[in-house]
């Protein structure tokens, strides 16, 4: 991974904790199951970022979501497996 690809992997990741920091506090506020909350924000996220592509990139922009997606069950069965 070059500097570039780090520093703007960095910036993503620090951006995600701070939105999940601002959505759970909107989940509070309503009186709503936070993490079910927070799933729901980030489908309707995924959903307007697809919506937002133009139609040559829709495939790469869903591929890389699912890859997203695919990162989170390989660690999950990760940690089941030890």
């Amino acid at each position: 991974m070059t500097q570039d690809e780090q520093h703007a992997s960095e910036l993503v990741a620090t951006c995600a904790k701070e939105a999940s920091a601002h959505i759970l506090a909107y989940a509070r506020e309503a009186e709503m199951e936070p993490l079910s909350f927070l799933v729901n924000v980030a489908a309707v996220l995924a959903s307007s970022a697809l919506a937002a592509q133009p139609e040559d990139r829709l495939l790469e922009a869903s591929r890389h979501i699912q890859n997203a997606l695919g990162l989170v069950h390989c660690l999950r069965d990760d940690e089941a497996a030890t």
